[in-house]
């Protein structure tokens, strides 16, 4: 049955377009597998069934396309869409972090979000909403799609030279993908949780300050 499915899957040239839209759709509502979709189209690549650079090519308009359509929907919508679709203390706090970070290093940021699971569409729109220059995302857009592309197709490409059972290479290197996506989320996290410790400070240090004057009144 999965020789029969990746028979089918990699004789279509449809499968191309089949990823850009996964991948495309995963940037805008990160619901569909576009990471683990490019992985598994690594790995077929390494069997030969699909061609390799147009793996990567799918996979780097997919990923620019999708975020200059979450950039758009925040730059157009603005902060009232962010309202009513970031809800809850989490996208609240991904949402300080992104327009905090953007101020402070925003090429670099729309860059790196490639790889922050959750977070990219948080920059994505933020970075509408706050009006960044569109010249300087599509620069930072460009630099941060092709690397996550060339990645991610690499990780499933030598995955399928590793194993020899395409089910397993898949599954091992989806599994990595997915690993070294919980590690990034895990160091963004306590990158934020320091942040916001260090904002913090300050407002208890004038606190304690502040006490003993009012105990006198």
């Amino acid at each position: 049955m999965l020789e029969s499915l990746t028979d089918l899957v990699t004789s279509s040239p449809l499968t191309y377009g089949a990823l850009f839209l996964l991948v495309a759709g995963d940037a805008v509502l990160p619901l569909f597998p576009g990471e683990s979709a490019v992985v598994a189209a690594g790995v077929l690549a390494a069997d030969g069934g699909l061609v390799v650079w147009l793996v990567v090519a799918a996979a780097f308009a997919g990923a620019l396309v999708g975020d200059f359509v979450t950039y758009s929907i925040g730059r157009f919508a603005g902060p009232r869409l962010v309202a009513r679709y970031v809800r809850g203390e989490k996208g609240r706090e991904r949402l300080r972090w992104a327009e905090g970070e953007l101020d402070r290093r925003g090429t670099a940021l729309i860059a790196a979000a490639q790889f922050i699971p959750g977070g990219r569409n948080i920059v994505m729109v933020s970075a509408g909403t706050l009006g960044f220059p569109l010249p300087r995302f599509i620069a930072a857009e460009t630099i941060g799609a092709s690397t996550w592309a060339v990645f991610q197709t690499s990780l499933g490409y030598f995955g399928g030279k590793t194993f020899d059972s395409t089910l397993v290479a898949i599954g091992v290197s989806v599994g990595i993908a997915i690993a070294l996506g919980g590690v990034v989320e895990g160091v963004d996290r306590l990158r934020r949780r320091r942040a916001r410790g260090r904002e913090e400070e300050p407002r208890s240090g004038r606190k304690s300050i502040e006490s003993p004057n009012s105990c006198q009144r």
